[in-house]
Formats: structure tokens, sequence, C-alpha cells
């Protein structure tokens, strides 16, 4: 005598919906996503205990106009390595009194 029926038959129901399981997967314990997450809710409704981790951010990076001179050690401006000196000023009406 066989004990097994031909067609499994799915009695287990969700837990959050109490709709019966589709299919005949023996490991489904929700039957959608929405249910599977509303249960995941339900579960660690009571985890308040827990510190969350604080998130590390990074430092703000220096600003880009101004750098270390690799020779003196002292801050220069960036255009002033970049440019000429001529280029380097800022040109002023010489009428200025």
């Amino acid at each position: 005598m066989d004990t097994h029926p031909a067609t499994p038959v799915n009695d287990r129901d969700c837990p959050v919906c109490h709709s019966p399981l589709p299919g005949v997967n023996p490991r489904r314990v929700y039957c959608s996503p929405a249910c599977k997450a509303e249960g995941w809710r339900r579960d660690h409704a009571h985890d308040t205990g827990r510190t969350p981790i604080p998130r590390k951010t990074p430092a703000p990076p220096p600003p880009a106009i101004l750098r270390d001179c690799p020779h003196c050690g002292e801050t220069v401006a960036v255009v002033v390595l970049l440019a000429t000196p001529h280029v380097a000023r800022p040109d002023t009406p010489n009428n200025i009194r």
C-alpha cells in the first residue's frame, strides 16, 4: 500500500494572511513577498534594544585651490603653480587713486 498520494496536498496556510500557500514547496512559509515583509516586521517589532552602527563619513577633502608647497611647506594657490607670474597677478587699472 502506497502512503504518499499521487498529487501532494498543501494544507499549510500563510501565517500573516491565513491563505493557502501556493505550490508544494515544503520550505515555503509565506504566500507573497508582502506577507514575508510583514512577518519579518512582526518578528522584529521588539528589537528596540539594538544600537545602530554609526556610519563612517569621510573627512572632506581640502579646498582644491590651496595646497602645501612640496619645497617650502607653505600653503600656495594652485593658480600660482600652473600659471606664469604675469598671468597669476590680478589685472588692476593704473588710474585708481
